[in-house]
């Protein structure tokens, strides 16, 4: 008897782990409806053809690979093994390569919208390997199949395949040609569809805005970016601390920075030393390999680059990156 309470108890327990992350399934049926009232929109809002639309979004099969991969993100690890996903020497021997081979565009986007060349190639190099692996998914069926199949950001994925079809519309693609990531990023720094529209920026003048194989209108769109979501020039961006127990109320709960640098001073958090300015400040905790964590207070640039990626496993990877890129260009070219 008791054999089987533990059973049913590991059953249940199990059972309900799965419900928490159990994304229901959406018949055929209903996701056509709901590709219907989209149809309907984009005919009224945006000028195009409702049946049409309908046709070919209601004619495509929906892809279980792109729900499983979003259901199981690597900003899912614990930190000690997500860094090692992007912090490798080949990542920072290529990162120096590139910067090396574009530090005119990256100098020219620095003085343009103040955004520190280093940390452009580090979101380059952890988003796209400096634009090798910029995804295989066709972008069209990635949102198709979030947007009417994955009901837990379906608003989301529908405003992207908005932007999506009216993008490819601007642009003249193919909607099958385009390729990018599971969720439908694109190019070499990843950009959804909005903010291929929103941020994009033709920084070598040639009249297009070409994020998949062109660096300079990268650079420049990854720089405006950081620009319009709050990076300052030179700010402070984050730093490794000794961290007291009795301190624990500046640790973070969520992304936005919570306290003021004044507070974390006067909580005893060392900060004459910070390299950079800042008005807001936050703790945040990391977990180690040997179970313990590390600690980083954080300030206004570490919350900008949390605007590219929303989580800090992302924005303390990047920032790394960019910090050790940096330090051994810098070393290289010293002893040359």
């Amino acid at each position: 008897m008791k054999k089987n309470c533990l059973f049913m108890f590991i059953w249940l327990f199990s059972f309900s782990a799965f419900a928490k992350d159990y994304v229901p399934f959406v018949s055929d049926e209903k996701a056509k409806q709901e590709i219907q009232s989209f149809a309907k929109e984009m005919a009224s809002k945006h000028q195009f053809n409702q049946q049409e639309l309908f046709n070919r979004l209601s004619s495509m099969q929906h892809r279980q690979d792109i729900i499983e991969r979003i259901t199981k993100p690597a900003e899912g690890l614990p930190w000690h093994r997500y860094r090692k996903i992007f912090i490798k020497d080949k990542r920072i021997n290529q990162g120096i390569e590139f910067w090396n081979k574009h530090e005119d565009l990256l100098n020219q986007a620095y003085q343009k919208y103040g955004v520190d060349p280093a940390i452009i190639v580090g979101i380059i190099g952890v988003e796209t390997f400096y634009g090798r692996i910029q995804g295989t998914f066709p972008v069209i069926e990635a949102l198709h199949t979030l947007g009417f199949y994955y009901p837990k950001r379906s608003k989301f994925f529908r405003s992207e395949l908005k932007h999506f079809l009216i993008l490819a519309r601007e642009q003249g693609w193919s909607l099958d040609s385009v390729k990018g990531s599971y969720a439908g990023a694109m190019g070499m720094g990843q950009f959804i569809s909005s903010s291929y529209r929103n941020f994009g920026v033709d920084f070598d003048g040639d009249g297009k805005i070409n994020l998949f194989d062109n660096p300079a209108d990268m650079i420049g769109s990854v720089a405006y970016y950081f620009k319009r979501h709050g990076w300052s020039a030179d700010g402070f961006v984050a730093q490794s601390i000794d961290f007291k127990p009795a301190q624990k109320s500046l640790l973070q709960k969520g992304l936005k920075l919570k306290s003021q640098l004044a507070d974390v001073s006067a909580a005893g958090i060392e900060t004459a030393s910070l390299t950079g300015s800042t008005v807001k400040a936050g703790v945040f905790s990391f977990e180690k390999s040997d179970g313990n964590n590390e600690y980083w207070l954080v300030g206004d640039n570490f919350y900008a680059i949390t605007r590219y990626n929303h989580s800090e496993l992302y924005a303390l990877a990047a920032f790394q990156l960019s910090e050790l890129i940096n330090e051994k260009r810098r070393t290289q070219n010293k002893n040359q």
